[in-house]
C-alpha cells in the first residue's frame, strides 16, 4: 500500500500551523509520533525490532525548511518523510555496543539546532524533554518558548483529502472484518477466535499487517458495554458486540455492530436494534458545521427518550476521530465543542442491560458544508448471513 499521506498535505498542514501561532516562533520542534505523521509522514512501523524505543524530532524553520532527526536504525522510515534533510546518527551498527538511544538523539538534535538561528522556539510541551531545552538555553543564552499543543489540537480537527483517504482505507478494512464476522462467527468459538478472524480479514483487505484494538464481547459481557476478547465460548443465541479500530500509519476509524450468533433475533432484540438505528439517524441529521456537539448528543438521547429507553443509554453519543481516539468533538451533554467542516466523527448509540445483554451500532462521518458524508459501510445487522 502507498503511504497515502501526501507531500502537499504535509506542506498545507505546516503552513496552517505557522499561521496559527502568535507570536510566530523562529523554529518549531515536533516530537509526538502522531504529529510527526501529521506534519511529515514519518511513521515508524511497530512491526520491526528497529523501532522499539525509537524517537524522532522534526525541526521546522520559519523559512519553510524541514529537518528530521532520527537514528540510523529507522533511516528507512525517515526516507519516506517529506522533509528537506535527514539527520541519522549511527546508533547500533551490529559490531559495537550501542550508546543510550535517547541521549544520542538529544545530542544529534542539539547539533542540528546549533546551525539554525533563533531564540523563539515553538515546542510541544508533552514532546520535547526538559533536558534538551535546558541544554538549548545553555547554547543560546536566551530562549523564548511558544507552546504549539493547543494549535495542533485544533488544526487536526479539519481533515485534509489525504487524511480522509487513509481513513477510508482504514474503514474499508474494518468493513471486511465485519463481513467475515457476520458470515463465519459461530457457536463454540471463543471471543478471541472471533477477534482473530476479524483481524485476519481486515489485514487481508488492507494488504498489510494492521494494528487492531477494541471491544470483542459476547453474551452477558455485552451488557457491560465492552472489553478485550476473552476465552469465553460464544453460545447459540448470544449477542456478539464488536467495536474496533484498524490503525493505518497512526490513523484509525472506529465502528461497531452487534449481532445474534447462530440464531434469529427475537422480536425484543429487533425492537431495541431499531431504536438504536433511529437514535443514530437523529444524531446524523445534526452533523453540520457550526452545530454544538451537545445538541447532537441531545438529539440522540431524545430519540431514546421517546421510546422510554433513556435509562439504558449509559454511554456517550460519539466523538471525533483521526490520529487519536477519542478526539474532539465530544458528543456528551455538557460538551463545549462546536463542529467544524472536516471533522471526522463517530456516532455510537447503544442500549445496555447489565448482567444480561447490550448492543451498540456505530458509523463514521465527515462533516461537510453540505451535510454529513458517511465513511463506513459495514452492515448494522442483527442477523448473521444465511440465518
Amino acid at each position: 500500500m502507498s503511504t497515502l499521506i501526501t507531500a502537499e498535505g504535509c506542506q498545507a498542514r505546516r503552513r496552517r500551523l505557522w499561521d496559527a501561532l502568535n507570536p510566530r516562533p523562529d523554529l518549531i520542534l515536533i516530537a509526538q509520533p502522531q504529529h510527526l505523521s501529521y506534519l511529515s509522514n514519518y511513521y515508524a512501523s511497530p512491526y520491526v525490532f528497529r523501532t522499539a524505543n525509537a524517537q524522532a524530532v522534526l525541526i521546522l524553520g520559519a523559512d519553510g525548511s524541514s529537518t528530521l532527526v532520527a537514528d540510523s536504525m529507522v533511516r528507512g522510515f525517515a526516507e519516506e518523510a517529506f522533509v528537506d534533510d535527514i539527520v541519522a546518527p549511527t546508533w547500533y551498527d551490529g559490531r559495537h555496543s550501542a550508546p543510550i538511544r535517547g541521549e544520542l538523539l538529544a545530542t544529534s538534535l542539539l547539533d542540528a539546532l546549533h546551525k539554525k538561528p533563533g531564540v523563539r522556539l515553538g515546542v510541544e510541551s508533552s514532546g520535547v524533554s526538559a533536558g534538551v531545552l535546558d541544554r538549548l538555553r545553555e547554547q543560546r543564552g536566551t530562549l523564548e518558548l511558544v507552546a504549539v499543543d493547543a494549535a495542533l489540537h485544533q488544526l487536526k480537527r479539519s481533515k485534509d483529502p489525504d487524511e480522509l483517504e487513509i481513513l477510508r482505507r482504514s474503514l474499508q478494512a474494518s468493513d471486511a472484518g465485519y463481513a467475515a464476522a457476520l458470515k463465519h462467527v459461530h457457536p463454540g468459538m471463543t471471543e478471541l477466535d472471533a477477534c482473530l478472524l476479524v483481524h485476519r480479514a481486515a489485514a487481508e483487505a488492507a494488504g498489510q499487517p494492521v494494528l487492531i484494538y477494541g471491544d470483542f464481547v459476547s453474551g452477558p459481557r455485552t451488557g457491560d458495554k465492552g472489553g478485550p476478547p476473552s476465552q469465553r465460548v460464544i453460545e447459540r443465541g448470544d449477542l456478539v458486540l464488536l467495536d474496533y479500530s484498524v490503525i493505518l500509519r497512526g490513523y484509525r476509524g472506529d465502528v461497531c455492530n452487534t449481532f445474534v450468533c447462530g440464531a434469529k433475533p427475537s422480536a425484543e432484540q429487533r425492537r431495541l436494534h431499531a431504536a438504536c438505528l433511529e437514535a443514530l439517524t437523529a444524531g446524523e441529521r445534526m452533523l453540520r458545521p457550526g452545530q454544538h456537539a451537545r445538541e447532537v448528543d441531545r438529539a440522540v438521547r431524545s430519540s431514546f427518550d421517546a421510546q422510554h429507553l433513556t435509562a439504558n443509554f449509559t454511554s456517550h453519543s460519539g466523538h471525533g476521530l483521526g490520529l487519536g481516539h477519542p478526539d474532539p468533538p465530544y458528543f456528551v451533554p455538557e460538551s463545549s465543542d462546536v463542529l467544524v467542516a472536516g471533522d471526522v466523527v463517530a456516532l455510537e448509540p447503544g442500549l445496555y442491560f447489565p448482567g444480561k445483554f447490550g448492543m451498540r451500532f456505530e458509523h463514521n462521518f465527515v462533516v461537510t458544508s453540505g451535510g454529513p458524508e458517511r465513511l463506513s459501510n459495514h452492515q448494522l445487522e442483527l442477523a448473521q448471513s444465511g440465518i
